[in-house]
């Protein structure tokens, strides 16, 4: 992981700015919130609030596959583009797969798809710096570890 978190990139902020860390923050919040309300008393009933954090779980990751399709439009000739459009659907259909299976099987899908999307997103960061830069793939960093956690305590909690 420290080689992926290293890597040598051009001239961006080191420092995640404020600009994308808080709304990146806040969410993971529905994360956490969700999370909670399956395990202790919220006034949300435990089962409304594991399917709802499946389906927020497979909204974020189809965002986060989506980024692709953005890096993919402007990256440049020597890029893995057309794999870079192809992928960019995937964790998409691995989100909508999680909504249609049963929640123990979607959890372990959704922590699945981001685990193997933050891997992806440090590869192409090797790769290609300038498609990614450091700060970034810092704050995907962050903000998988906060999705991975609240979706794995469910998960663990379900076992």
């Amino acid at each position: 992981m420290s080689d992926l978190l290293n890597a040598p990139h051009t001239s961006t902020p080191a420092r995640i700015p404020a600009a994308a860390l808080i709304p990146g923050l806040l969410g993971v919040l529905p994360f956490w919130g969700l999370a909670l309300s399956t395990q202790l008393p919220s006034g949300l009933d435990p089962l409304l609030a594991l399917m709802a954090l499946i389906m927020y779980g497979a909204i974020i990751l189809s965002f986060v596959g989506a980024l692709w399709w953005g890096m993919a439009v402007h990256a440049p000739a020597t890029a893995p583009r057309a794999a870079m459009f192809i992928w960019s659907v995937v964790p998409a259909l691995i989100g909508w797969a999680s909504i249609m299976t049963e929640p123990a099987v979607g959890l372990k899908m959704l922590i699945g798809g981001l685990a193997l999307q933050w891997v992806l997103d440090g590869l192409l960061m090797r790769s290609f710096p300038a498609l990614i830069p450091r700060w970034v793939f810092r704050l995907r960093t962050l903000l998988t570890l906060g999705a991975t956690s609240a979706l794995s305590l469910v998960w663990w909690q379900m076992n």
